[in-house]
Formats: structure tokens, C-alpha cells, sequence
């Protein structure tokens, strides 16, 4: 592709993330929104008026025959991620997957293992990567001026209240859900190891303690040990009264400690670092608000995502985020779950 080309998007799932993605591309010079697809035929059509998009389908195999898309950006129901993925590759298309990239590692294997047979590129949307707060202070523990890691501790007090589930019929189930960890969870453990590196054993519960009508966890507690040998813990919910009180990750290091919290990890709370100020940074985007502020998800750095997608297939550039890279995180909440299952610390890898 030369770097005057335009790549062509083909969004598949008309749902709450997808608007995220279409604002991305229509925004982007070497992006263009070449059709969409939902099995709901309203809401497709929709979705299609808004974003004035010229070609509908209701069936996302048609949508992949289609010989004008480059890139299927896949933003269904998390149990369709990989599915989809997989016939992605074979029709030799080029994907964007939300997280997460499956809902189990063996699913991702496979995923990862037909992009890689077909010789395609498969990104996956990790956007709390981009938060300013979170590139600064992964730069500072990269260039060592915390010195060595001791330990570091992710809270997310969130909620996600009952309507919040009854809204769609896949949430809050095990096979098209997987889990609490997966839909709102799995940014904050991909930071873990981003930050810190592999982790290499855990101990952890698991429970539902707030919710009824649920098949999926609602509470976790875990330890992590890194291969570093720092330590780290994880304390998340989705029952926190009244809405989201906080998501934070702090970092305990021989030579400073830092916590970033905010809403979402978009601010830098608290900065003691040994001959090092704290730093100014960008706002960057505000969270997702929903329900009226009664619950806010990630902030929306979608843009970036694509913009590196764009790199990566017009410059040559490398692939930011690709399965194997997505599946380290998957792999973290897989560990958590064995654990609770076992009642005993698992190694990595499973």
C-alpha cells in the first residue's frame, strides 16, 4: 500500500463501542467507513444514516466477501470476538478486535494462529495505553528512575448496576460475557504487565456478591508475584455504591512512588520520585459516561489506535498492539479465575 492510500473500514456490531470506532475513522484522512453490520436490521440501518454509510449488511460473512474492505473493525459481544476473527483472517482481511481479543487463551490461540496462517494483521484495541498519565509513568518506570520495583497495587471500584445488564441479554453470561475481568477489567490487568513485566505466579478469589441474575464474578481479590519478584495486588468490583469511586494504579519503587488514579488511570494522583518533579501532561479524553453518570467506562482514545493501525499498514510501521500482546492480559484474568476455582496459587503460564 502506498501512503497516499486510504484504508476501508468494515464495522461489525452497531452497539455502544462502535460509535468510538466510526468517530475514528470518519476523522482520519487515510480512513474511510466503507460499510457496517448488525443482525439487527434497524439498528444497522441506523447506524449506517448517522455515519453516512452507503453499504448495510445484516450478515458479517457477506460484509467480509466484500471486496472493497481492507479492515473489519469487530465490535460485537465478547464471545464473538474471536469467531469472527478467525474468519476474518480467512477471508484474508485485515482486523481490529475490541477487547477482549476471546474469552478463554485456548480461543485466542487459535485466533492468533489463523491470522498468523493467513498472513494478516490482527490489532486489538488497548486505548488506556494512550491515557498521558499512564505513557508518562510507564516512560519513567522504563528509564529505571523508580529504581527497582517493589510493589504495586490496581484498585477498581466500579459499578455496574442491574439495568446495566438487563440491557443486553449476552452480559453477565459466561459464554458471551466471560467474565467481569474481560469487559471491565481487562484494560487495567494489561497495564500490569506492560508496566511491570510477566507475571509469574497468583493467588486469587473470585466471588458474585451484588448481583442475582449474573453468571460472572462481581468481586476479586488477588496477589500477583512478578518474574521481577515485585509484588502486586487487585482489588476490583463492579457493586461500589453509589457509582464508580475509583480506578488507580499505584507503583512502590526503591527510589519513588506513584499513583495514578482519576476515573479511569487519567491522573496522576500522588508523584514522589527522587530528584524528579512532578510532571505537567495533557488532560487527554475525559471517561465514557453512562447511565446518566451513574457508571463511566475507559477514556475513549480510539483515534490513536486507529491512527497506529494506519502506521502500521501505509508506513510499515510496527503493529502496536497484536494478539499475542493482547493475549498476555487475557491470560492474567485466566489465572485469576483458576486460582479461585482451585482455592491455590497458579503459575503462568497455564
Amino acid at each position: 500500500m502506498k501512503k497516499d492510500t486510504q484504508i476501508r473500514f468494515g464495522l461489525i456490531g452497531c452497539g455502544r463501542i462502535a460509535p468510538r470506532h466510526a468517530e475514528s475513522i470518519v476523522n482520519l484522512k487515510r480512513a474511510k467507513l466503507e460499510a457496517v453490520c448488525d443482525i439487527e436490521k434497524k439498528k444497522a440501518l441506523d447506524f449506517a444514516e448517522e455515519w453516512k454509510v452507503q453499504k448495510v449488511y445484516y450478515n458479517y460473512l457477506n460484509l467480509l466477501e466484500d471486496p472493497d474492505i481492507d479492515v473489519v473493525s469487530i465490535c460485537t459481544p465478547n464471545g464473538l470476538h474471536a469467531p469472527m476473527g478467525i474468519d476474518a483472517a480467512k477471508a484474508q482481511k485485515h482486523a481490529l478486535i475490541e477487547k477482549p481479543i476471546a474469552t478463554n487463551s485456548t480461543v485466542a490461540d487459535k485466533l492468533i494462529t489463523a491470522f498468523k496462517k493467513h498472513r494478516k494483521k490482527l490489532f486489538v484495541v488497548k486505548q488506556v495505553r494512550y491515557n498521558p498519565a499512564v505513557v508518562k509513568v510507564r516512560e519513567v518506570i522504563k528509564k529505571g528512575k523508580l529504581g527497582k520495583i517493589i510493589s504495586c497495587a490496581l484498585t477498581m471500584r466500579w459499578t455496574r448496576p442491574d439495568e446495566y445488564f438487563k440491557q443486553s441479554p449476552w452480559r453477565g453470561t459466561k459464554q458471551m460475557d466471560g467474565g467481569a475481568l474481560l469487559t471491565q477489567g481487562i484494560h487495567y490487568l494489561d497495564l500490569l504487565q506492560w508496566f511491570f513485566g510477566p507475571v509469574e505466579k497468583i493467588m486469587a478469589k473470585t466471588d458474585r456478591l451484588g448481583h442475582k441474575n449474573i453468571e460472572i464474578e462481581d468481586v476479586v481479590s488477588a496477589i500477583l508475584k512478578f518474574k521481577s519478584n515485585a509484588l502486586g495486588t487487585i482489588e476490583f468490583t463492579i457493586c461500589t455504591y453509589p457509582h464508580n469511586l475509583e480506578c488507580s494504579l499505584t507503583v512502590l519503587g526503591e527510589k519513588g512512588s506513584i499513583k495514578i488514579g482519576g476515573d479511569a488511570v487519567n491522573e496522576i494522583e500522588l508523584w514522589k520520585v527522587k530528584n524528579m518533579r512532578k510532571p505537567k501532561i495533557s488532560d487527554g479524553l475525559k471517561p465514557n459516561v453512562y447511565a446518566g453518570g451513574m457508571y463511566q467506562g475507559s477514556c475513549p482514545n480510539h483515534i490513536f489506535v486507529y491512527r497506529d493501525l494506519i502506521a502500521t499498514l501505509l508506513d510499515k510501521k510496527p503493529v502496536k498492539v497484536d494478539g499475542k500482546e493482547a493475549r498476555k492480559s487475557l491470560e492474567i484474568a485466566m489465572a485469576i479465575y483458576r486460582s479461585s476455582e482451585l482455592g491455590r496459587e497458579v503459575s503462568l503460564p497455564l
